[in-house]
């Protein structure tokens, strides 16, 4: 009964004497061995001439003797035709009546997994490497971040300097000047308030990317300090587009209002949202904007007259890098910017989301009331 469980084994198995001479294997130890038959393998000078390295095999017959049983010993291997594959060896001690000694062994094949170790380890050497990459590339993109709110907020500070001495000499605080002198130097102010909303939005982007704000709580007047300044950087396109600006949405508050925000955020996006507005509406569209009091938190809004936004583009407002096909005008860019403005909203603890109308699109945003220190 032993012999035919042996014979007819799927594992391959070996049965050699102490001194090495092999004394049976079976049909699976055949093959894996890559002899065409058993008295092939039992006619081998001894079993050591299977191992790749003698001395391996030693060690191996050594600690058998000592231990009177191994399991899944690694060794290396050699088949007929010299090709050395790793398997795990399990093999223990046999005494016979007449006081021999040999012992049995059962071979497992360890090549594929080996083969696998070997993949897995590659893997988490490249994982480590994508890693490093990663921390590195994070470290590059923050510098070069820093290095771009810096150079947006030390240009926009002489930007606005510069504004105001073209204001004073538009209004003639120095002096008539001729109509083609005052033409030039009114183009050359709409030029610098263009650059300054250019840094101002790249500022917040770039704060919004970051992932950091400066929790500024600010006094603003809305209409003085945002609206009105955004409009009149904007009032060229404005009047090309033939574009209606509507205030009658929500009244906006005489004075200023505690904001848990600053004037530089919160142009960034009403800017963008007007400009959104323009793209979504399309030539001669109204454009709205309204403001309420919610005890807690305020609700503003900027609303577009025209189509409003299909169902399947709504979920891509707010994505990077989306891009739509639909309205009066064929949207370029990044596509980034609803999304960095939602993101710099919600660094101040607030929140945007898109909503439909008959007869437009309404972007609303909500941010939080906090009582600024001193105020009443």
């Amino acid at each position: 009964m032993y012999r035919r469980f042996f014979e007819k084994a799927a594992d391959p198995r070996l049965i050699s004497s102490r001194a090495g001479k092999i004394l049976d294997v079976n049909r699976a130890g055949v093959e894996l061995l890559g002899y065409c038959s058993k008295q092939e393998v039992l006619d081998l000078e001894n079993v050591s001439v299977l191992f790749q390295d003698f001395r391996q095999g030693r060690g191996f017959q050594s600690l058998l003797e000592t231990d009177g049983c191994l399991k899944d010993f690694e060794l290396f291997l050699k088949k007929k035709d010299g090709t050395v594959f790793c398997a795990a060896v399990t093999a223990a001690l046999c005494f016979a009546e007449d006081g021999s000694v040999s012992w049995e062994g059962v071979l497992r094949d360890q090549s594929g997994f080996k083969k696998l170790q070997c993949a897995f380890a590659e893997v988490q050497k490249r994982n480590k490497e994508l890693s490093e990459s990663g921390r590195r590339i994070g470290e590059l993109n923050k510098h070069v971040l820093d290095m771009l709110m810096i150079m947006s907020h030390d240009i926009r500070g002489p930007l606005v300097s510069i504004a105001a001495t073209l204001k004073l000499l538009l209004r003639g605080s120095f002096g008539r000047m001729d109509e083609s002198v005052w033409n030039t130097v009114s183009d050359l102010m709409a030029r610098v308030k263009n650059l300054i909303s250019i840094a101002e939005e790249c500022l917040g982007n770039a704060h919004a990317v970051d992932g950091t704000v400066i929790a500024e709580r600010e006094k603003i007047d809305l209409r003085q300090d945002i609206i009105d300044p955004i409009l009149d950087e904007m009032s060229c396109e404005i009047e090309q587009r033939r574009i209606v600006i509507d205030n009658r949405l929500g009244a906006i508050p005489v004075g200023t209002v505690p904001i848990s925000s600053n004037m530089t955020w919160l142009k960034a996006v009403f800017r963008n949202l007007f400009k959104n507005g323009m793209k979504y509406g399309g030539k001669g569209c109204t454009i709205a904007f309204g403001f309420e009091d919610h005890g807690d938190f305020y609700r503003l809004n900027v609303y577009n007259s025209g189509p409003s936004i299909s169902v399947e583009n709504r979920e891509k407002l707010f994505t990077k890098y989306s891009h739509m096909d639909e309205g009066a005008e064929k949207h370029e860019g990044l596509g980034m910017g609803l999304y960095l403005i939602r993101e710099l909203i919600r660094k101040y603890e607030g929140d945007m989301w898109y909503e439909p109308r008959p007869d437009g699109s309404d972007f609303i945003f909500v941010l939080p009331k906090r009582r600024v220190l001193g105020a009443v």
